[in-house]
């Protein structure tokens, strides 16, 4: 696996364009944490007891990864033998394949455990891809998990993927935004577009937030070789300041993060029951 760079560097000829994807339950079928910790973790009904308390706002990410893998057997022959038996999207490699002869950049950004994900993308011979998650070593529980890519000011998330985005757009990129559930609306609320399904979708609809369905990567791709064409993507560095003054006419806000919350958070503020949002 290619850790994400700090200052990603692009093609300077190429499409201005980033792809950032969510990995569990985006490019694998499943959230992986979640198939894990239903597998391996005796005690359902604490999993649920969690699991409820970061839906409504009680525990971040952070804290909720940490005990995932406190819990979930130190033994790591027991964790691969699960992982290597969950299925992907394969399709992901067609939209690598449209996004490298554009010219433009893939990223993978994912809140989750992190360790089983190169193992998963190198069954379709993607673990170069850049990924931007937090890191487990496995046998240590939580004392091995760190947050390489969270935020330093909020504590919140264990990758901050509100900010991905914003380094991408900060170098002149349109950002194309592919997620599933509920740690993808920070991400999805700065991105300027959105391919939303299942939870990520149902806050789309609550929050009244455009965004374009999708149930396979394929579906991406496809839509991304048209946008090119189209006008509705910058296809070349030429067409990205017209572009961008159509496509961000309104200042940045910010539903997550220091800005809104202060800094040194470790949960949101507020306890709001996101339970509709699943």
């Amino acid at each position: 696996m290619s850790q994400a760079s700090p200052q990603p560097v692009f093609d300077a000829e190429g499409a201005p364009v980033s792809v950032l994807l969510d990995f569990d339950g985006t490019i694998s079928l499943d959230d992986v944490g979640d198939t894990l910790l239903a597998r391996l973790v005796e005690d359902q009904e604490l999993v649920r007891h969690m699991d409820q308390l970061y839906f409504e706002g009680h525990k971040g990410s952070r804290e909720l990864i940490a005990w995932d893998m406190e819990v979930l057997p130190h033994e790591p022959e027991v964790l691969l033998r699960e992982v290597d038996g969950l299925a992907l999207d394969e399709s992901i490699v067609d939209l690598v394949a449209g996004v490298t002869e554009a010219g433009g950049a893939l990223e993978i950004v994912s809140d989750g455990t992190g360790f089983h994900v190169e193992r998963m993308l190198d069954r379709l011979d993607l673990a170069h891809l850049p990924v931007a998650t937090n890191a487990s070593v496995l046998g240590q529980g939580a004392e091995g998990v760190t947050f390489p890519y969270g935020h330093p000011a909020c504590h919140v998330c264990g990758t901050c993927k509100r900010e991905r985005i914003r380094l991408h757009q900060a170098a002149g990129r349109a950002v194309v935004f592919v997620g599933d559930g509920p740690s993808d609306r920070y991400a999805a609320h700065h991105a300027d577009v959105i391919f939303a399904k299942h939870s990520l979708a149902n806050w789309c609809e609550v929050e009244n937030v455009p965004y374009e369905p999708w149930q396979r990567l394929a579906d991406v791709a496809e839509w991304l070789e048209v946008a090119l064409l189209d006008g509705r993507l910058p296809a070349s560095p030429d067409d990205y300041e017209g572009w961008a003054a159509e496509a961000r006419p309104e200042a940045e806000s910010f539903i997550c993060g220091p800005e809104l919350w202060g800094e040194e958070r470790e949960v949101a503020p507020g306890s709001v029951d996101r339970s509709a949002l699943r």
